[in-house]
């Protein structure tokens, strides 16, 4: 191998001199010489496989087939509804069916009362609640106590449209007569002599739509019936049905009103029955910042068979000016207002009802102006002036043709009556709530020299102060201006004549102050104690009538 390399180098050099030197002979005097380093240069192998293979040419390829055996398998599904998304609400707060209140207090006075109510519920609700007060009176007045009771009873039905209530109550007065005039000191051997006792039973039922479509008539109906007793042969029935009906209509609601009232008085004077009944068709409409009402009263006031027809006046109007903070309104309005023994009673129990004359009154005109609004988040405003006309107005007077002159009787007359009121409310949550109000009147009468028993300044403060819900303070201030009362003297003139002068007695001025202390020793049990007349003021509401002086009273609570 080594010898046929060095030939073939050999033969190569040999051809590469005989090349220059043909080159060589070409050029005439030049010559050139060019040395380079040798670089021996091999071709590459290719080794021969020692193992040949064969390229078949005709290749066969299986061809594979599946098959599934098909065999179905029974397979539940169970659907489980999707409930409707709901706002979760704050935990209910536990309700007791049953509260009851124990207590005792200067001058022999037993207080109990008990309330019952039955549980939450979406088909019905019904309850119970009675009451006693009683009280021994004046410790230096003889026969001046009283006595309170009240029991009723009441169901609810609540269905898909509707709610009817149902309720009866009991109630059962007494009061002593022992207002005599100071020159006037009857020797009274029984307190049956100057003794009253009002027995009253009476039912009310209605029935309120629930409201739950704006499209659809909204209306409701209050029936209410009560009898009246009295130890003196004195006997009141009265029904009274009130009902409204009313649909909206684009920004607009139209209603349509009814009152009826009757009442029958039987007493010595046996002056019959009266009956009014009335219509207000009504249009209610408001916008962003207004508010506006416009309405009739068309109203038949009958006093046996004498019937009156009379049209009032039912408007009122007012405006948002900066979001509930201001809000002027005006207004007028008017109507009859029935009296009864029942009002006349729970206003003055000294009432003379043997002796009584019913009137109703009729408000001529109430025109109204005032201001509302809010100061801020804790203090809120109202002041308004009104001014009434009012025919028929009832005037409490003594009722000097009795034996005793310790009654009072009625006397009707047209009264003029212009009244400024303002009223400020503070609260604070749960734990401060303020209210005070101030009441300025100014009478004009026709026919009585005074406005008998008809103060010109009302003012009253309100305090509620709860201390960690464990402790709570209430306090209550009033004053009640000086009022007048009529009387009359006997004179004799020289030849003998006896005559009636009608003089006026000046009734002083009444400040009070009631404080009241509760303990809440836990949720169910807490104690009580309340001071009455804290400065033992002396002062007579009603003339010849003296009220208590300082008084307390103190007892438990207990829910369950």
């Amino acid at each position: 191998m080594k010898i046929e390399h060095s030939y073939r180098l050999f033969i190569l050099s040999l051809m590469c001199q005989i090349g220059s030197l043909g080159f060589a002979q070409q050029i005439d005097t030049a010559s050139v010489l060019t040395i380079k380093p040798y670089d021996p240069v091999l071709s590459d192998a290719f080794k021969i496989k020692e193992s040949p293979t064969i390229q078949d040419t005709e290749k066969i390829i299986p061809e594979l087939k599946y098959s599934f055996i098909s065999k179905q398998v029974p397979v539940t599904f169970n659907v489980e509804p999707i409930l409707p998304a709901k706002i979760k609400g704050e935990p209910l707060v536990k309700l007791y069916r049953g509260y009851a209140k124990l207590g005792f207090g200067t001058q022999s006075t037993p207080l109990a009362e008990l309330y019952y109510n039955s549980g939450r519920s979406k088909d019905y609700a019904f309850g119970f609640h009675g009451k006693h007060l009683s009280s021994s009176g004046i410790s230096t007045i003889d026969y001046s106590g009283y006595s309170d009771n009240h029991l009723s009873l009441f169901g609810k039905r609540f269905l898909k449209d509707f709610t009817i209530l149902s309720k009866v109550n009991f109630d059962r007065n007494v009061v002593h007569y022992y207002g005599f005039p100071e020159q006037t000191k009857p020797i009274i051997n029984s307190q049956k002599e100057i003794r009253q006792r009002l027995t009253k039973l009476g039912a009310e039922a209605s029935l309120t739509r629930n409201y739950t479509d704006s499209s659809q008539f909204d209306y409701n109906f209050d029936i209410k019936y009560y009898n009246i007793t009295d130890l003196y042969a004195t006997e009141e029935n009265h029904f009274e049905l009130d009902g409204n009906i009313g649909k909206h209509y684009n920004n607009e609601l139209y209603s349509l009103g009814t009152k009826v009232n009757y009442n029958n008085l039987n007493n010595t004077l046996n002056l019959g029955h009266n009956l009014v009944a009335g219509l207000i068709p009504q249009i209610k409409t408001s916008r962003k910042n207004w508010h506006f009402k416009a309405g009739v009263g068309l109203v038949i006031n009958q006093m046996n068979t004498n019937s009156k027809f009379h049209f009032y006046p039912d408007v009122e109007f007012k405006y948002n000016v900066v979001d509930d903070i201001l809000i002027p309104y005006v207004g007028a309005t008017g109507g009859i207002i029935s009296n009864t023994l029942n009002s006349f009673f729970y206003e003055n129990p000294f009432i003379n009802t043997n002796n009584l004359a019913l009137v109703n009154t009729n408000q001529k005109y109430n025109l109204y102006a005032g201001i509302r609004g809010s100061l801020s988040k804790y203090l809120t405003f109202n002041t308004s002036f009104s001014r009434q006309q009012l025919e028929s107005a009832p005037l409490y007077v003594k009722d000097y043709g009795s034996l005793l002159e310790n009654q009072f009787t009625v006397f009707y007359d047209t009264i003029g009556m212009s009244q400024i009121s303002g009223e400020m409310g503070y609260q604070k949550l749960e734990k401060l709530n303020l209210l005070m109000r101030a009441d300025y009147y100014m009478y004009s009468t026709k026919n009585q020299t005074k406005a008998w028993h008809k103060p010109d300044l009302k003012v009253s403060l309100s305090g509620i102060y709860d201390l960690g819900d464990k402790i709570v303070v209430r306090c209550d201030l009033f004053f009640i201006n000086k009022q007048y009362a009529q009387e009359f003297i006997w004179n004799t003139d020289a030849l003998g004549t006896i005559s009636k002068i009608e003089k006026v007695k000046e009734l002083k001025g009444i400040f009070d102050a009631n404080l009241g202390f509760e303990y809440r020793y836990t949720k169910k049990l807490s104690a009580f104690i309340n001071f009455n007349n804290i400065g033992a003021v002396r002062y007579q509401k009603w003339q010849d009538y003296p009220t208590q002086r300082f008084h307390m009273l103190g007892g438990l609570t207990y829910s369950f």
